[in-house]
């Protein structure tokens, strides 16, 4: 994996988007710390964050991107740590799930939605603790407007990584909020104890969970009365 990329880069707050160039893009290897590193997005062609957290026994790789080069990435890194690899899938979407046929995996674990468009492994109904020497996870439903049944990960208690849960959905030519949703995302932000929250398609990756709720907070209080969704508009859009 590449050299260590410094924890603080959070303080970088402004949520972005990544680099919108016409070339087709080639994902690398990021890291965050020891035990945790990321295989960048991509645009062109769409492909999602894969963050792997490597424990005692296995290599746990949330969403596993659409990119062609990400399989024999996970493979090689697989073969030289000596671990099998255990996939969470956070959403449905193509661009988080399409490697999954092509990766060599011990066990696969996704929402009952996403499970719809896979067809194997287990659907997570309840919180899934993993507890290992060095790393504590936990698998996690988080409500989401994007993506109905969408899959958290949450790493020693430091860094939540949540696909696309917290972006907006597409309602013909709108892109809009649930409110209640909204406020349910809101409220299991504010009372998790991770500092550190994780958007896929957007760098800095690592995001400063404050700024974040700060940014749906604004969101939230846009909404109408009597109106259960929130409709985006301009440079208010993140998606």
């Amino acid at each position: 994996m590449a050299a260590d990329m410094r924890e603080n880069s959070a303080e970088i707050t402004k949520i972005q988007d990544v680099d919108n160039s016409n070339n087709k893009q080639f994902p690398t290897w990021k890291c965050v710390t020891d035990y945790f590193s990321y295989i960048t997005p991509a645009i062109k062609p769409l492909s999602a964050n894969v963050s792997v957290i490597e424990g005692e026994k296995y290599l746990w790789v949330y969403d596993v991107g659409s990119h062609e080069n990400i399989p024999e990435m996970l493979a090689e890194i697989s073969k030289q740590k000596g671990k099998k690899i255990k996939i969470i899938l956070s959403h449905f979407h193509p661009d988080h799930i399409a490697n999954v046929q092509h990766i060599k995996w011990e066990s696969l674990y996704q929402g009952k939605n996403t499970y719809k468009y896979t067809h194997i492994g287990e659907i997570v109904e309840s919180d899934i603790n993993v507890d290992e020497t060095d790393i504590k996870l936990r698998i996690f439903q988080m409500p989401s407007s994007h993506a109905k049944g969408s899959l958290a990960l949450l790493v020693n208690n430091k860094y939540c990584l949540l696909g696309d849960a917290l972006y907006p959905a597409h309602k013909g030519d709108k892109t809009v909020y649930n409110a209640g949703i909204l406020k349910q995302q809101i409220d299991i932000l504010k009372k998790m104890a991770a500092p550190y929250v994780l958007l896929s398609h957007r760098e800095p990756f690592v995001q400063k969970k404050q700024a974040v709720i700060s940014w749906l907070e604004k969101i939230y209080a846009m909404r109408e009365k009597n109106e259960p969704w929130i409709l985006m508009t301009g440079q208010n859009v993140l998606n």
